[in-house]
C-alpha cells in the first residue's frame, strides 16, 4: 500500500524530478566549462645497491637488507619532492620557482612493498607538468646519487605528455550531478505531496464538520451564494432537515453521541442523493441540502422518498440496546428569480419550521416567497 502511494507521488511529481535533474546537469556542465583544466603526469624511480662500490655479493645482500628500513626509502621520498632541490633547475628558473610552487603540485609516494617511488605532477598546462617532472627527476637523481653513493637512484619510467586533463570531467560530473539532482527531485516530490496532503487536510478541516462528516454551515452558505450568482436562470433548491427526535434528546445525551447520530444520518442522506448535491450541518440537530439545477417539485418528491430512510431508528450505543427515532421534518424551498440569499434561506427555514409544527413528521415545500405565521 505504501509503495503504491510512493509511486503515485512520483508520478504526480515527475516534472519536479525532471527539472532538478536538468538543472543539476546543466550547472555541472557550466561549472566544468569555466573551471580551469588540470593536467597530470608521473614518473617512477627505483633505489638499488650500487654494485660498483661493493667488493663482494655478500655486501650487496647486506645493503639490500639495510634498504628494507623504511627510514631510508622515506628519506629518498622527501628529497625527491623537495622544492629546494628541483628549484635550482634552469627550466624551473625560467618558469619562476614561485609560479611553479603556486600552480604545480608535486607529490611522491612509495609503491607498497617495493623500493620504487612514484612522482606525480599536476598543473594547468600539459607542457608545464612534463617540464616540471623532468626537472625534478634531473635534479633529484644527480643530488641524491651524490649524497648517497652506496645506493643507485635512477629513473625507471619517464614522464609522458598528458593528452587530456584529469579534471574537470564534464560527462562524468554531469552524470553524477544528474543523479544527485534526481535524488533532490524525489525528495522535493515527496515533500510537495506531504505539503499538499497537509494543506488538503487543513482545508477539509475548515469546510468539513468532523463530527457529522457534512460540510460546515459557513462553507454551505458560501457555496449557496456561489450557485445563486452563477445560475441566475436555472432551478435551484435547498432543503433543511430538522430531526425532532434528536432535538428532544439533545439536552439529555452527551454531545459525542448526538454527533454520532447526526453522522449516521448524514451518511444515509448522502447515499440517497446525487454526487453533486451538498449536505451541510445547519445546526445541532439539523442538516441542510443544496440541490443545484433541481426544480422544487422534483426535490419534494425526492425527499418524500428519502424521508422513510431518515425516519428509521438509529442506535445510541454500539450494542443497539438503546435507539432514537430521528423523526425527520423536512422543509424544501425553490428559488424564485427575485430571491436574494437571505430571503431564500429564510423561506427554507420557514418550510422546515412549518413541517416541524405538524404532529406527524412530513415534507413541506414552499415554492414562492411566502410569509409564514402561526395562524396559517
Amino acid at each position: 500500500m505504501e509503495i503504491t502511494l510512493y509511486l503515485q507521488a512520483l508520478r504526480r511529481g515527475w516534472w519536479i524530478i525532471l527539472v532538478t535533474t536538468l538543472i543539476a546537469a546543466n550547472v555541472s556542465l557550466l561549472v566544468s566549462y569555466f573551471t580551469a583544466p588540470v593536467y597530470q603526469t608521473s614518473a617512477r624511480f627505483i633505489v638499488s645497491p650500487n654494485a660498483g662500490i661493493f667488493s663482494s655479493s655478500w655486501d650487496i645482500v647486506s645493503s639490500l637488507d639495510t634498504l628494507d628500513r623504511r627510514s631510508i626509502i622515506n628519506t629518498y621520498k622527501e628529497l625527491l619532492a623537495s622544492e629546494t632541490i628541483y628549484g635550482k633547475n634552469p627550466e624551473i628558473q625560467k618558469l619562476g620557482p614561485e609560479f611553479v610552487a603556486e600552480e604545480y603540485a608535486v607529490s611522491v609516494v612509495v609503491v607498497p612493498d617495493t623500493n620504487i617511488l612514484k612522482l606525480t605532477v599536476e598543473g594547468p598546462d600539459p607542457n608545464g607538468v612534463v617540464v616540471v617532472a623532468q626537472a625534478v627527476a634531473t635534479e633529484a637523481v644527480g643530488y641524491i646519487n651524490e649524497l648517497y653513493p652506496v645506493y643507485n637512484f635512477s629513473l625507471l619510467d619517464s614522464p609522458e605528455f598528458p593528452e587530456s586533463p584529469i579534471r574537470p570531467e564534464p560527462v562524468s560530473n554531469a552524470g553524477l550531478a544528474a543523479i544527485f539532482g534526481a535524488l533532490i527531485g524525489v525528495v522535493l516530490a515527496f515533500s510537495r505531496e506531504q505539503l499538499q496532503n497537509t494543506i488538503e487536510k487543513l482545508r477539509e478541516r475548515s469546510i468539513i464538520d468532523v463530527a457529522s462528516s457534512a460540510f460546515t454551515r459557513q462553507y454551505f452558505e458560501r457555496r449557496l451564494r456561489e450557485e445563486m450568482a452563477r445560475q441566475i436562470d436555472t432551478d435551484l433548491s435547498i432543503a433543511i432537515v430538522n430531526f425532532r427526535g434528536i432535538e428532544e434528546v439533545a439536552n439529555i445525551l452527551p454531545q459525542p453521541i448526538i454527533d454520532r447520530l447526526i453522522n449516521e444520518l448524514t451518511h444515509t442522506l448522502k447515499g440517497e442523493l446525487r454526487s453533486r448535491d451538498l449536505v451541510g450541518r445547519w445546526s445541532r440537530s439539523q442538516l441542510a441540502v443544496l440541490l443545484p439545477s433541481t426544480p422544487g417539485s422534483a426535490v419534494e418528491s425526492t425527499f418524500k422518498r428519502i424521508h422513510s430512510y431518515l425516519a428509521k431508528s438509529v442506535s445510541v450505543d454500539k450494542a443497539g440496546d438503546m435507539v432514537v427515532l430521528p423523526d425527520p421534518c423536512i422543509g424544501v424551498a425553490s428559488r424564485d428569480q427575485f430571491d436574494n440569499f437571505e430571503e431564500f434561506v429564510k423561506r427554507a427555514e420557514q418550510a422546515a419550521e412549518k413541517a416541524s409544527s405538524f404532529e406527524e413528521a412530513t415534507v413541506t415545500f414552499l415554492a414562492k416567497p411566502f410569509v409564514y405565521t402561526n395562524e396559517d
